[in-house]
């Protein structure tokens, strides 16, 4: 028999995942701006976690619970589980869609998230459909009988675990591992190519200093009109909301943003307003340029796209494959927190989809092996018990240490520096 005191502790670990999903979760939801798949899991992994914890009623017991309650914990652990993978082959699509195959617009979280009437498929049709095959071939079998274990399963034959977590959820688990393998290889891929695209945009203005010296000594300029200084607070964050006219050229961190902005130093870099060359006319009030004997313009190409001027700056169009930023103004700087953390929940909810395609394949590796060795009983303790608990714990894990969610569960670290200050 297995110790009471391991009964205890998985116990424990299991009712106290319930509230930690549920709060990393919503924090979660809220950032992203879509709440249908995470709201699905924590009600899928309340009812799994649920419906075992009650076991400790009968004492976790097997053999001290009544058989209507151990179908039922049976059917209900089948169903629970099912649901919540295709909740997250739900999510895989989604992603996968936005990685793989990026439309013209960059979409934003909630867009890449949104409803769609096929996640109806995952979500519902087929736990429903595993469900409906799983009941009358275990009742017809006396599958369902109690054994040494911390919950009611099939257990005669063994096979019959393949009818619920065990196996045919793989139907979903083995495509969708897949497809989240390759979606994470070219989130990776994007990623790499926006740091060198970010550093090359750093050494530009020394490289761009060193030319301006040159042309100097090289061409001696005429005296010229002074030129009005530009300085960032000279164009408060509004006027490039709503200017749609204006020509003050934007450096190109809008067109870049990084995909960690909490690990990477860099992204938090303020932006200077001479990493680039300016053009001459920064004023509508004046009529005329001033004669210069440098070719600017031969440097900046003018772009006009929907009535806004844009740098056409020789920059790979990398940042549409991934859902960046959800504005369509991009110049406004009140809208690159949002921006920024945009890319490093999408990779997460990508880790966070693998991480459970492998608890799946974890739940059933007990069950190959008693299949295989053609036990007679099953194993009291086997992987199936220590996935139950990572599918409670495993949005806490990948999700807790997201920039965005972080922040808002440390609430009283945001107190202490306000009152400090």
């Amino acid at each position: 028999m297995l110790p009471f005191a391991l009964k205890v502790v998985w116990f424990t670990l299991s009712l106290s995942s319930i509230p930690a999903c549920w709060i990393v979760l919503t924090v979660f939801a809220r950032a992203i701006g879509s709440y249908w798949g995470p709201m699905l899991y924590c009600i899928f992994a309340t009812m799994l976690q649920g419906i075992f914890c009650l076991g400790m009623i009968y004492n976790m017991n097997p053999l001290e619970m009544p058989p209507l309650f151990c179908k039922a914990q049976t059917f209900i652990i089948y169903y629970a589980a099912n649901s919540a993978t295709g909740v997250c082959a739900a999510f895989t699509l989604a992603t996968t869609r936005t990685v793989l195959w990026p439309t013209s617009v960059i979409p934003s979280a909630s867009s890449t998230l949104v409803w769609r009437n096929s996640y109806y498929l995952p979500i519902v049709v087929f736990p429903l459909g595993a469900l409906a095959v799983a009941v009358p071939v275990l009742l017809s079998l006396h599958a369902i009988q109690p054994t040494d274990d911390l919950h009611c399963d099939a257990t005669h034959p063994i096979w019959g675990r393949f009818l619920g977590y065990a196996g045919i959820s793989m139907i979903l688990t083995i495509p969708c591992f897949f497809m989240s393998a390759v979606a994470a290889h070219r989130v990776f891929r994007v990623h790499s190519m926006q740091r060198n695209l970010f550093k090359f945009t750093v050494s530009q203005p020394r490289s761009l200093s060193a030319e301006r010296a040159a042309n100097t000594t090289a061409v001696a300029s005429p005296p010229s009109s002074p030129k009005p200084a530009v300085h960032p607070k000279l164009f408060p964050e509004d006027d490039f909301a709503d200017d749609e006219d204006c020509d003050v050229v934007v450096t190109s961190r809008n067109h870049m943003p990084h995909v960690d902005e909490m690990t990477d130093a860099a992204a938090t870099l303020p932006v200077d307003d001479t990493s680039f060359p300016r053009p001459h006319v920064l004023s509508p009030s004046l009529s005329s340029p001033s004669p210069s004997p440098i070719p600017e313009t031969s440097r900046w190409s003018k772009l006009r796209i929907g009535g806004r001027q844009s740098s056409n700056t020789p920059i790979v169009n990398t940042t549409a494959s991934l859902p960046i930023s959800g504005r369509s103004r991009q110049s406004s700087p009140r809208y690159m927190g949002q921006s920024q953390s945009l890319a490093p929940a999408i990779w997460r909810l990508i880790l966070f989809q693998m991480a459970f395609f492998i608890i799946q394949f974890l739940a059933a590796l007990s069950t190959i092996i008693d299949v295989a060795t053609h036990r007679a009983q099953p194993t009291p303790f086997g992987t199936q018990h220590i996935a139950l608990v990572l599918v409670g714990w495993g949005p806490s894990i990948v999700f807790g240490h997201l920039p965005a969610v972080r922040r808002k569960l440390v609430f009283w670290r945001r107190q202490d520096s306000s009152v400090n200050g």
